[in-house]
């Protein structure tokens, strides 16, 4: 019996205009009890939408979607709340939404058996024994508010299997991790599902985590298009649905110089393509110039003599940092090492125990909390969390009203050329709420662009975007700089490190 079987599922949203995307378009999926299975696929393929279909918190629009032996589709809010409670284990991709910060470890774990109504002491007592088994023993003490970001995500991972589900679904767990604490938690979340006895759903863009998978499939357009077993990922397969649709990759198809209409015939008992008009063309780049930076005194950063502990942990002793103006500079160090943390010091966000710090060239400390947010809204551009976008807008309009709230004028051009460099000319119109996860981290990042500030501050900015979109990103950025903005960067993605005019490592 499978755990999970989706058949012909479509899921569609409806968008201004009268217009509707197709977020699943046909989706056929099974997952037999047991297997991990690891789900690629690029930014707005759908990814995410078959998750929250599986939870049940978003409804097919045609189609069967079975979990566990529940048909989700059509299916009651009481029976689908407690599908949640009792069937399924999820891991978001940030921890902060799993876990409780004014709670220990201890209690985050025991907190969803409370939920399901066992009582406290029995709750705690099943937490700390899951704990041992898995090896976190040590953390069960510590508050969440604490934990490093690799040991917050191994956590969650415990508490989202302290219930003994049946179907573990994980979006993205490591997306914001080094590699080391990625492999840890790809390690636990495989360990858990077996101990446990649980089927994994891994969605993720990490080609490592096949590391811990049975089956690793792809997604694109709404629909699977081909799936391999990590043993053996040189015989990757083409899907055939029940239809006979099949989706080519785009890197065969481009080339094998295959057009829009191709010709198909038999040839001794294969199928063979070829091409029946012109090849389709990439899409030129380099054909949008991002705004200069304009306003705003020298974006000069400089940290000097910067010390800050918390409890027996000293983060930093003695950290220098200097930029003088335009560049791409790197914060770089494993989770827990502080690179968010140093963002914040260094917009004032935070104050460091000693140490002076200068942004524009005047003294944060000297500075208090109203005046430290005029100059940074002088100064600096920071990328929020994509959660911060205004839902019921339009990417053009959250990037018109990021505008408007600096003081500029709304420059069409401006905002069109952002839009188009990080690739979401065709979602522009779209709301916040309809786009992919990928999508929103980009607009964003273009909401940071688009105001025109000497100083763009981002945390993680490729850590939600599959390879291709990752590399634009990175291309953006460099050509930001390259126009006369100084570009700070907190990442592990080696990609983006290695563009960088300057990488400071963090122990």
């Amino acid at each position: 019996m499978n755990a999970v079987e989706v058949s012909d599922a479509f899921c569609l949203y409806a968008v201004p205009g009268g217009a509707t995307v197709a977020a699943l378009r046909g989706m056929t999926l099974r997952v037999p009890r047991g297997e991990r299975l690891v789900v690629h696929g690029p930014n707005g393929s759908g990814k995410t939408t078959l998750l929250r279909v599986l939870m049940g918190e978003v409804a097919p629009s045609a189609g069967s979607v079975i979990v566990d032996g529940v048909e989700l589709a059509g299916a009651p809010a009481r029976r689908l709340a407690a599908l949640r409670r009792n069937v399924l284990g999820v891991v978001d991709q940030h921890a902060a939404r799993t876990l409780r910060p004014e709670l220990d470890v201890l209690d985050n774990v025991a907190l969803q058996l409370r939920l399901a109504g066992r009582p406290r002491a029995e709750a705690r007592a099943v937490a700390a024994k899951l704990l041992a088994e898995l090896g976190l023993e040590d953390l069960a003490s510590r508050h969440a508010s604490v934990l490093s970001g690799g040991e917050a995500q191994r956590v969650a991972v415990c508490a989202a299997v302290a219930h003994r589900p049946a179907v573990i679904l994980a979006d993205e767990p490591s997306g914001e991790l080094d590699l080391d604490s990625a492999d840890a938690v790809y390690d636990l979340l495989a360990a858990a599902a077996a101990h446990v006895d649980a089927t994994l759903i891994l969605v993720t863009h990490d080609a490592r985590a096949s590391r811990v998978a049975d089956r690793v499939v792809r997604i694109r357009d709404g629909r699977l298009s081909e799936q391999w077993h990590p043993a053996s990922p040189e015989d990757e397969e083409l899907v055939v649905d029940s239809r006979g649709w099949v989706r080519l990759p785009e890197r065969m198809r481009r080339g094998a110089g295959l057009g829009e209409q191709v010709r198909a015939r038999e040839d001794e008992g294969d199928v063979v393509l070829s091409s029946a008009g012109e090849p389709t063309s990439p899409a030129a780049s380099g054909q949008h110039e991002l705004p200069a930076p304009v306003g705003g005194p020298t974006p000069l950063v400089s940290a000097t003599g910067i010390r800050l502990a918390f409890g027996a942990r000293t983060l930093f002793d003695g950290f220098q940092l200097r930029i003088d103006g335009a560049g791409l500079t790197v914060i770089r160090g494993r989770s827990g090492a502080g690179k968010s943390t140093l963002l914040r010091l260094l917009l004032g966000l935070a104050d460091p125990d000693d140490g002076e710090i200068l942004l524009g060239n005047r003294d944060l400390a000297a500075l208090d909390r109203e005046a430290r947010a005029t100059l940074r809204r002088e100064v600096a551009a920071v990328s929020a969390q994509a959660g911060s976008l205004g839902e019921s807008l339009d990417a053009r309009e959250n990037l018109a009203l990021a505008r408007a709230a600096r003081g500029l004028p709304p420059d069409l051009g401006a905002i069109g050329a952002v839009l188009g460099a990080l690739g979401l000319d065709a979602v522009a119109a779209r709301p916040a709420r309809l786009l992919s996860g990928g999508e929103r981290q980009r607009v964003a990042l273009a909401r940071s662009l688009v105001v025109q500030r000497p100083l763009v501050v981002l945390d993680e900015p490729t850590s939600q975007q599959d390879e291709a979109h990752a590399e634009l990103v990175t291309s953006v950025l460099v050509a930001a700089a390259a126009a006369g903005t100084a570009v700070i960067c907190a990442t592990h993605d080696p990609l983006l490190s290695s563009a960088a005019d300057e990488v400071v490592d963090l122990a």
